[in-house]
């Protein structure tokens, strides 16, 4: 159950907060007051995308906060995410997003992501928008609403039916590609083959080619190298003023005053140590100087390898790994085509266990299909008699398709026919706009029904295309919603906003050239009376306020 909406520069709502109650809550306002754009927010901070103008001109970043009972089943799931509660804490979900488009997402104060919020937006809230009526025109949609109706067996069926689905295509295009041409085969093997024999009798291995390269470098600098060898080899051994000889001097000077200080016996060490290394390191110079030789054959099989590597890398990728890689994959053509038998046997088996399990499973979901198609088609006329379609038709037309696709082997089309003696055809072509309005208000409930209880629903305009006794029907099946759940509603029918428990108007205001968007709570008989007065005749007069304290009175809600 939704508690409060809290938004901060959304739009062009500057701030505002909503108190949900328990019944209806209704938003109503003039045409562009804003009413949709409230409902945006909502949505928003239930994980949907974000609008290009989202965040209000001027500010750094748009803020909506929406706090909600869960129920036990959504309590339990948020513990088991990382999302828990305290016994009797609400829930929360903070949606932000920036002027440059950047947005973060936390529940219950945790940091998440915004999928996962529209992943559990369904138990929180259901939204039925003004596009969902034209939905209705599209028999895709109807197989959408069937499969909810039928309830989570049979939506875990169509999950299993599309699984199934992309398991059989997957067999039956391997099994396709290797039965394919026999002399397209015999080329690609022969090719692979040639791929395979160049780049593994090469024998590549990357940590060979970069110590290739070192070497190459070496030989051709081998002249350079023996010359500063001997020269480092003189300057620290060979001549009077050696390295070494010189430091075996300092380190007998200081060893010898070593005994009066802490600081002379330190540098006297430090003069030995330098001595030993310097010699040391001579040893090493000299011996790097004896192995120093130019090996003309080295060089030409060193040069002989490295063109070698570079021509594969040019012919099959830009570095060894890539040529490795591609050498892989020739190898796995080459070893398909040599086991060709045996692999067609194996793919035949497994696209024939692959079809007979997506072939049982669509017929357990067309089975549920079924019964749930006459179950929905009862449920939809029985609310028929609620919104003024007392002598209206509907039904779930399901027919088996020839083949089995992604979702099931059916196609579902709803029927309607608005008047008693007339034929059901496809809705889309018998249904007003304001029948379909009314259609998916039975749908939607029937839906509801269905799952026994149901958490918030979210109308936004349900009321296209209606009027006069219809819209009073309507307004009375969404009260009696109402009494069952929670019912949040953007209305322009006075005959809908009568029923709100509590009643929210909108209202676009301009000053110094800025316009913003208010929400406030109508607050006593009075304000209600003007609220529908002015709904109902576009002004405050006599007549539209004795006609609004009527439908109040209706309502109840005076």
């Amino acid at each position: 159950m939704l508690g409060r909406l809290e938004i901060q520069n959304y739009g062009l709502i500057a701030r505002a907060g909503v108190e949900f109650a328990q019944g209806a809550t209704i938003f109503t306002g003039e045409t562009g007051s804003g009413k949709t754009m409230l409902l945006g927010a909502l949505d928003f901070a239930l994980g949907a995308r974000a609008a290009p103008d989202a965040v209000r001109r001027g500010a750094r970043g748009a803020v909506v906060t929406i706090s909600f009972e869960p129920n036990d089943s959504l309590r339990a799931r948020l513990e088991a995410d990382g999302f828990e509660l305290d016994p009797g804490e609400e829930a929360s979900i903070v949606r932000e997003i920036t002027q440059a488009g950047r947005s973060s997402v936390r529940v219950n104060g945790r940091p998440s992501t915004a999928g996962y919020v529209r992943d559990i937006g369904d138990a929180i809230a259901e939204l039925v928008g003004q596009h969902e009526a034209q939905r209705l025109l599209s028999p895709a949609y109807h197989l959408e609403l069937l499969d909810r109706f039928a309830g989570d067996s049979a939506l875990a069926l169509r999950a299993a039916v599309s699984a199934a689905y992309a398991r059989a295509q997957a067999a039956a295009q391997s099994l396709e590609r290797l039965t394919g041409d026999e002399r397209d085969a015999r080329e690609r093997y022969d090719e692979a083959l040639f791929v395979v024999r160049e780049i593994e009798d090469a024998r590549l291995d990357p940590a060979q080619l970069e110590q290739l390269r070192e070497r190459r470098a070496y030989l051709d600098n081998v002249e350079r190298i023996a010359v500063a060898l001997e020269a480092a080899h003189e300057a620290l051994t060979s001549n009077e003023s050696a390295a070494t000889q010189g430091l075996g001097t300092a380190a007998a000077a200081l060893t010898g005053i070593a005994k009066f200080g802490e600081g002379l016996r330190e540098m006297a060490q430090r003069a030995g140590t330098l001595q030993t290394e310097a010699a040391e390191l001579g040893a090493d110079v000299a011996r790097e100087l004896d192995s120093t030789e130019f090996d003309p054959g080295e060089l030409e099989a060193i040069n002989s390898r490295l063109a070698l590597v570079e021509r594969l890398q040019r012919r099959y990728g830009g570095n060894i790994d890539e040529v490795i890689e591609r050498a892989r994959r020739a190898r796995a053509t080459v070893e398909e085509f040599e086991n060709r038998d045996g692999l067609l046997e194996q793919l035949r088996s497994e696209a024939q266990v692959a079809t007979r399990e997506l072939e049982s499973l669509a017929q357990s979901l067309t089975k549920a299909r079924q019964k749930a198609a006459s179950a929905l088609g009862k449920r939809v006329i029985a609310e028929f008699s609620e919104i003024a379609l007392d002598s209206g038709r509907f039904e779930v037309d399901l027919q088996r398709l020839e083949r089995v696709g992604a979702l099931g082997a059916d196609r579902v089309e709803f029927l309607f026919a608005a008047n008693a003696g007339e034929t059901a055809r496809p809705i889309a072509r018998v249904a007003s706009g304001g029948e379909l309005s009314r259609v998916l208000l039975a749908l939607v409930v029937a839906l509801a029904r269905s799952r026994n209880s149901f958490e918030a629903l979210i109308f936004d305009e349900i009321d296209a295309g209606i009027g006069g006794a219809t819209a009073t029907a309507v307004g009375a099946r969404i009260g009696e919603l109402a009494r069952q759940g929670q019912v949040v509603c953007v209305t322009h029918l006075a005959q809908i906003a009568t029923w709100a428990d509590r009643h929210y108007v909108l209202d676009k205001v301009e000053r110094g050239g800025e316009t913003t968007i208010t929400v406030r709570e109508l607050d006593g008989r009075k304000e209600r009376e003007g609220e529908i007065a002015r709904m109902l005749s576009g002004e405050t007069h006599d007549v539209a306020l004795r006609h609004a304290r009527a439908l109040l009175k209706t309502a109840k809600i005076t």
